[in-house]
C-alpha cells in the first residue's frame, strides 16, 4: 500500500467534501477533484475492497496502521467523527456517480448511508475465523506497549500509532478468549512490570466496559486510557520505582506524585484523548473522595472510567508478587474489593466486575 497514494487519495476526498459544502455537488472542483479520487481507488484495493477505520486518534488503512499526519488527514478523521461512522470500506465496483453521491452525504448534515459498494457504519473487531490465538494477539500487544515505552522521555511523544494499535490486539484478544484471568500476563521479571502491568489494567479495564456494553471509539478510549493509567511513572526517578523494599517516607511522596506528572504529560500530547488524561490524573482517587492527589475540590468524584481503572488496578496489582510482599490468590483479592466496596470503590462497578468474573472463571 502506497502510502504517498493515500495521502493523496485522502485529499482529494476531503477538499471535494470541503467544497461541496461550500459550493454545491455540482461545482467544478467538487467534481474535478471527485474524479480525482475514483481514479486512484482501483490501484489500493486489497481483496477487492479499501478500508478506512478509525480508532481513537488513529487511522487503519487496509489493516495497517496509517502514520501520516497532515490537515488533509486530520480533517479527514474529523469528518468521520461528526458524520459518526468509524469505518468507510470502499469495495471494487464502484463508479464515478456512487462516489459523487458519497462526496456529497459527507458534506451534508444527514446520516450517511451505505451504498452498493461504499459501507460505512460502526466498527467491530472479528477474529473468530482467523488463525491467530489469543496468546499470540496479546503478546503482540504487549511488545507494542514495551517499544512505546521504552522510547518515551519528556522530550520526546509516546508511539501513539503503537499503542492504538495494542489496544486493538487487546480487543480482539477478548473477543477470542472469554477468560480474562487466562489473557492477563504474569511479569515474569523486575523489570518488565511497569509495561506488562499497564497491559493488564488496560484488558481488564477494556473486560468491564465491554461488560457494560460499550463499543467502539469509546471502548478504544477507556483501553487505551487502562494502558496509559501508569504513565507518570516513566519520570519517577529508577531509584525509586526500582527499590527492593517498601519506600520511605520522602520517596512515597515522590511516588505518590507520578498521577499530576502522567496527566500533565498526557494533556500535552495533541493525539492522546483527553480521557486518557483523566484517568492518569485520577486512578489512585478513592470512590469517597479520599485517596490521591489531594485537590483543592473537597470530596471530588471520579470519572466512572478512572473508577473501573482503579478497580483493574488494584486487581492486577495484588496478585502480582513484587519485591516486598507475595501476590495473592484471586479469592482473598476480590474479598479485598468487597470490603472496599463503597469506600474506595464505585460499588456498582466491583458488583459487575465480580459477577463478569465469575461467568468465565470458575475461581470466584
Amino acid at each position: 500500500m502506497s502510502q504517498n497514494k493515500i495521502s493523496s487519495l485522502i485529499s482529494h476526498i476531503v477538499t471535494a467534501v470541503s467544497s461541496c459544502s461550500l459550493y454545491s455537488r455540482a461545482h467544478p472542483v467538487v467534481e474535478e477533484f471527485t474524479e480525482k479520487a475514483v481514479g486512484l481507488i482501483d490501484g489500493l484495493f486489497l481483496n477487492d475492497s479499501l478500508s478506512f477505520f478509525l480508532l481513537g486518534a488513529s487511522l487503519i488503512i487496509n489493516d495497517m496502521p496509517f502514520s501520516e499526519k497532515g490537515i488533509h488527514i486530520n480533517n479527514f478523521k474529523k469528518r468521520m467523527k461528526k458524520k459518526k461512522i468509524e469505518k468507510i470500506v470502499i469495495k471494487k465496483g464502484v463508479d464515478l456517480d456512487e462516489f459523487r453521491n458519497f462526496i456529497s452525504a459527507m458534506a451534508s448534515s444527514d446520516t450517511i448511508a451505505s451504498s452498493p459498494h461504499i459501507a460505512v457504519g460502526i466498527v467491530e473487531v472479528k477474529l473468530g475465523e482467523s488463525g491467530i490465538d489469543a496468546s499470540a494477539l496479546l503478546n503482540a500487544g504487549i511488545e507494542k506497549v514495551k517499544d512505546a515505552y521504552s522510547q518515551v522521555s519528556r522530550f520526546k511523544s509516546l508511539d501513539m500509532v503503537s499503542l492504538e494499535d495494542a489496544v486493538i490486539d487487546f480487543i480482539a484478544t477478548l473477543k477470542k478468549e472469554l477468560n480474562v484471568l487466562r489473557i492477563v500476563s504474569p511479569v515474569k521479571s523486575h523489570n518488565e512490570y511497569t509495561f506488562v502491568h499497564a497491559t493488564n489494567v488496560s484488558v481488564l479495564t477494556l473486560f468491564q466496559a465491554e461488560s457494560l456494553g460499550l463499543k467502539g471509539e469509546k471502548l478504544h478510549n477507556i483501553g487505551l486510557a487502562g494502558l496509559l493509567h501508569d504513565c507518570g511513572k516513566l519520570f519517577v526517578s529508577t531509584a525509586v520505582l526500582d527499590k527492593q523494599a517498601k519506600l520511605d517516607a520522602g520517596e512515597w511522596v515522590e511516588m505518590k506524585n507520578h498521577p499530576v506528572l502522567g496527566a500533565m504529560y498526557l494533556s500535552k500530547l495533541t493525539d492522546v484523548p483527553p480521557l486518557a488524561s483523566i484517568v492518569a490524573f485520577e486512578h489512585h482517587m478513592k470512590f469517597d473522595g479520599s485517596g490521591y492527589p489531594e485537590t483543592k475540590k473537597s470530596g471530588k468524584k471520579q470519572h466512572i472510567v478512572s473508577q473501573m481503572v482503579a478497580i483493574a488496578d488494584f486487581f492486577d496489582a495484588l496478585r502480582t508478587e513484587r519485591p516486598y510482599r507475595k501476590a495473592l490468590d484471586v479469592p482473598t483479592i476480590t474479598g479485598m474489593m468487597k470490603e472496599g466496596s463503597g469506600k474506595d470503590f464505585n460499588p456498582l462497578l466491583v458488583e459487575n466486575f465480580l459477577s463478569s468474573l465469575k461467568k468465565v472463571t470458575d475461581v470466584i
